[in-house]
């Protein structure tokens, strides 16, 4: 199951935020603000005080609690990073953005796993690393654009692909298709697209859930699970 705090987060950090919304750290933090998150946000970039409006701590240490921390920095400082976050802030929901993992070699699929058994050690969920984040009802966390507007009758999407996922919405956003959720789970190193598909399924209200899933599936670790939350 994904954590309720990755889905409903009462705050928000972004690690790795910045003023140039060119960045993912930078646009990720323009669309929660944009799109009306109706939490806290805090930003974590050693250089600044202040980053689009929102305080700035130039040191994670220094940070309230928070719900989620979306990670938009390099590969090799995100493993002390998750250390800090799970045994001292109280986090529970996890997105990284950051590549150089499992998708690139062997360390790094050590180092994506050391941050799996951190974030496992605290009941914890993880999104991705190197994916685009999620959009869902309560906030936009990607640092990709376009976002579109969310429906409850829309479709609830899981992509295994992150710039797949930006060209569906497009296409989608031009002929009318809406969305309820978009996930995209990268690496897949905790969760994949089954375990998204599980929480709608164990989730579903007949009066407020999205009936329709829309799925792009480039790999799946439990076909089992898949079949039985794709049927149910």
């Amino acid at each position: 199951m994904l954590h309720h705090k990755l889905i409903n987060p009462k705050n928000i950090a972004v690690i790795g935020a910045s003023n140039n919304v060119q960045t993912p750290g930078g646009r990720v933090l323009k669309n929660l603000i944009d799109h009306n998150f109706k939490g806290e946000l805090f930003a974590v970039n050693p250089k600044e005080t202040e980053v689009q409006g929102v305080k700035c701590f130039q040191n994670i240490n220094d940070i309230p609690f928070v719900d989620v921390a979306i990670i938009a920095i390099a590969a090799k400082f995100t493993l002390e990073t998750i250390k800090i976050l799970v045994k001292e802030k109280n986090t529970k929901g996890f997105i990284i953005f950051s590549a150089g993992f499992s998708e690139n070699d062997a360390e790094g699929k050590k180092l994506e796993q050391a941050i799996v058994d951190e974030i496992n050690s605290v009941g914890g969920t993880l999104l991705g690393p190197n994916n685009i984040g999620l959009i869902n009802q309560n906030y936009a966390g990607v640092f990709t654009t376009p976002i579109p507007k969310l429906d409850n009758k829309g479709a609830d999407f899981i992509s295994g692909s992150g710039a797949t996922a930006v060209f569906i919405i497009e296409a989608a956003m031009a002929t009318g298709l809406t969305f309820s959720s978009v996930y995209s789970v990268g690496n897949s190193a905790q969760i994949g697209v089954e375990e998204v598909l599980e929480h709608f399924d164990e989730t579903f209200d007949e009066t407020t859930s999205s009936k329709v899933k829309l799925l792009y599936i480039e790999s799946i670790e439990n076909p089992q699970k898949l079949l039985k939350h794709a049927t149910s």
